[in-house]
């Protein structure tokens, strides 16, 4: 009897030890189904989590700058359907969140403006949670964008001149470009600045259109200069804040381009007494400018005995490489030699300038034949008479 009893107690025991380790493992179990847990997912826009009875879809980024994302949470039956916007790092609650049976979802990266990093909490009774892609075509997004560029309409130019300066803002994005604004650096030193500075651009470009600013400078200075780049800001419908910048570039800016006249005048062959003759006059521009109101004026010296005619000259304008020509008539009344002094006066760009030019003219006295014949026949006349006294001797 009391072997049977001790087996009895053992068997007891046993069973109570192990309804004791049942009730533990499932106590164990339960808490483990109670353990928080979370996985990440990259959402696009539309596409969606399903967890339970949960639905957690992407609707939009709000704004790239400010770090907002809207997303709506459902649950299957109604008893949940909130649309939220979430800030990036934020955790948000629904339901009470994932310490109290509901979800809890975080933003932790917005990687442009279709798609984003989800954090999704929750307890792991709920079961695993599953991306749906969007079966929606996938909507163009609305991004301007903004090309700039500046432009001179010469990169040589010198001291005085004028030189036309535009900035084109085109917009190639797909979206309108608000609160649009240009940066130009203040005046160069290089330059005076005359007319439509600083540039002016619309502040709003939809997408395909552009603008464009002009205004205009006056080299002041010479030498290589350095033109810094425009930048322009802008916001896409969002609020979003975008930048971008156009090309630097150089120009050289030369010595002040001035015209210079250089005078040729051609001497001519001697005149004798009345005679006339031509004197042939070039004015021709090796500057680099052109050379306006042009005065040619002569002066004969000695004054008395030389006339000239069609040696005072004006012209409006001689170009670069360009020459004026023209003649002058002459005529000797006295003989001797002339000096004819030519003064051209102009403009060169730069102010008022004076050239010279000096040519001589000779005047002989008129020679007639029959002054050869004075001479000639009284030699022959004495060579007659020798000859003849020459032959009676003889005899």
């Amino acid at each position: 009897m009391k072997a049977s009893s001790y087996r009895l107690g053992l068997i007891c025991l046993l069973l109570y030890v192990l309804l004791i380790g049942a009730a533990c493992a499932a106590e164990s179990d339960e808490e483990d189904e109670d353990e928080i847990t979370f996985r990440d997912f990259s959402l696009n826009i539309g596409d969606r989590i399903d967890l339970d009875d949960y639905q957690m879809e992407l609707i939009e980024i709000q704004s790239l700058r400010d770090g907002l994302v809207v997303m709506r949470v459902s649950r299957v039956g109604g008893s949940l359907d909130e649309q939220r916007a979430l800030l990036l790092d934020s955790p948000n609650n629904f339901d009470g969140g994932a310490e109290k049976g509901g979800v809890t979802i975080t933003i932790t990266d917005i990687f442009d403006e279709q798609s984003a990093r989800v954090r999704l909490e929750y307890e792991q009774k709920l079961g695993t949670p599953r991306k749906r892609a969007s079966d929606r075509p996938a909507a163009m997004p609305e991004k301007p964008e903004l090309l700039v560029q500046k432009s001179f309409d010469r990169n040589e130019m010198h001291v005085g001149d004028e030189v036309k300066v535009t900035i084109t803002i085109r917009n190639t994005g797909t979206g309108t470009a608000n609160d649009i604004d240009v940066q130009d650096i203040p005046p160069l030193p290089e330059f005076t600045y005359i007319a439509g500075y600083p540039p002016k651009i619309k502040e709003t470009l939809d997408s395909g259109q552009s603008d464009s600013a002009v205004y205009i400078l006056n080299a002041a200075r010479e030498g290589s200069v350095q033109i810094p780049a425009v930048v322009v800001s802008y916001a896409d419908s969002k609020k979003n804040s975008k930048s971008n910048s156009s090309e630097p570039f150089s120009i050289i800016i030369r010595p002040k381009s001035k015209a210079d006249l250089v005078i040729n005048v051609e001497d001519t062959p001697p005149l004798v007494l009345d005679e006339e003759g031509l004197l042939n006059i070039s004015i021709s521009n090796q500057g680099s400018a052109s050379a306006t109101r042009i005065e040619a004026t002569g002066e004969v010296s000695p004054s008395d005995g030389l006339e000239i005619k069609g040696l005072d000259k004006s012209f409006f304008e001689i170009p670069p490489g360009d020459a004026a020509n023209f003649s002058a008539s002459i005529s000797g009344h006295k003989r001797g030699i002339y000096t004819i002094r030519l003064k051209v006066s102009y403009d060169d760009g730069d102010g008022s300038v004076i050239r010279e030019a000096t040519s001589r003219a000779v005047v002989l006295k008129r020679e007639y034949k029959y002054q050869y014949l004075l001479v000639i026949i009284p030699i022959i006349i004495v060579s007659a008479w020798i000859y003849r006294r020459h032959r009676e001797y003889k005899y």
